[in-house]
C-alpha cells in the first residue's frame, strides 16, 4: 500500500515565505516522484496580525486562538482561507500540481457528538492523490446546529484525516524542523535515527507538545526538513516516539 505524508504546517513555517517557495521548489524538483503528500495547514500567524491590527490579542490554546466575539471568528475564518490560497500559490507558481481544499469543502471535517474532529466522505480526496496532486487541507471546520466556521487544532485535522485515509494509503505525520538538517541532529553532526517526544523541546521543532500528542497515536510521526521530504526515494529524518 502506498505512502501517505501529512505534512504538519506549524506557524512558524507558515510565516516565512521563503520556506514556502523553497518547499514549492522542492516538490516541483521531485516531480511525479515526490512522495504522495498533503499539506495541512491553521491560521498561522498571519490571523494574529489581523487580529492585532484591530486591537485584539487573543491567547492560543492547544493551537487554537480563543475568539471572544463573531467579529474576531470571521477575521481568524478569512486569515486561515487565505493562508490556504498562499500556499496553493507558491506551489502553482513552480508549477506543482496542486488544489487547496477549506476544511468545510464537501463536509470534509465534521464534528462528532463528543465534539471530536472527523474526516468523512474522503474518497473524491483520496482520487485527487492518487493523480500526483498536492492537496493543501486547511483546520476549518463547520460548527454543528450553527453554520458558523471555526478553526480547529491542526493536530486534530492531521490525525482525522490519517484516521480516514487509512483504507487507501498507510499515513505518515511529518513535522518539519527549523534546523539545516532532515531531522533530530545527534552529537556527531549525523541524524538521530528516533527520539523520544519529551526530548523535542531541547531541539528545534515548532509546537513540541502537538508534536507530542500526534507521537502517542498509532501514526508515525516523522521530524525532517523539506529536503528531507522531497530530496530522495522517501522521506528521511528521525522518529518520534510517546
Amino acid at each position: 500500500m502506498r505512502s501517505l505524508y501529512l505534512v504538519y504546517l506549524d506557524r512558524h513555517h507558515l510565516g516565512d515565505e521563503l520556506f514556502l517557495k523553497s518547499l514549492a521548489q522542492y516538490f516541483s524538483s521531485a516531480g511525479t516522484e515526490a512522495p504522495t503528500s498533503v499539506l495541512v495547514h491553521g491560521s498561522g500567524e498571519k490571523v494574529e496580525r489581523t487580529l492585532e491590527a484591530q486591537g485584539y490579542f487573543p491567547e492560543r490554546t492547544d493551537g487554537v486562538l480563543d475568539v471572544e466575539t463573531e467579529d474576531q471568528r470571521r477575521l481568524v475564518e478569512r486569515a486561515v482561507r487565505e493562508v490556504n490560497q498562499d500556499i496553493v500559490a507558491a506551489l502553482t507558481d513552480e508549477v506543482v500540481s496542486t488544489v487547496g481544499i477549506q476544511g468545510v469543502d464537501r463536509g470534509l471535517f465534521q464534528m462528532d457528538d463528543d465534539a471530536r474532529l472527523r474526516a468523512t466522505n474522503v474518497g473524491w480526496l483520496s482520487a485527487l492523490l492518487k493523480q500526483h496532486v498536492v492537496p493543501v487541507v486547511s483546520a476549518l471546520v463547520e460548527v454543528p446546529g450553527t453554520g458558523t466556521v471555526r478553526e480547529v487544532g491542526t493536530e486534530e485535522a492531521v490525525q482525522a484525516l490519517a484516521e480516514a485515509l487509512d483504507d487507501a494509503f498507510e499515513p505518515r505525520i511529518c513535522v518539519l524542523t527549523t534546523a539545516d538538517v532532515a531531522g533530530v541532529p545527534d552529537e556527531t553532526g549525523g541524524v538521530q535515527s528516533a527520539i523520544k517526544g519529551a526530548a523535542l523541546e531541547e531541539h528545534s521543532v515548532p509546537e513540541p507538545a502537538a508534536v507530542r500528542r500526534l507521537a502517542e497515536t498509532d501514526v508515525p510521526v516523522l521530524v525532517t526538513n523539506a529536503q528531507g521530504l522531497l530530496n530522495g526515494p522517501s522521506p528521511t529524518g528521525t522518529r518520534v516516539h510517546a
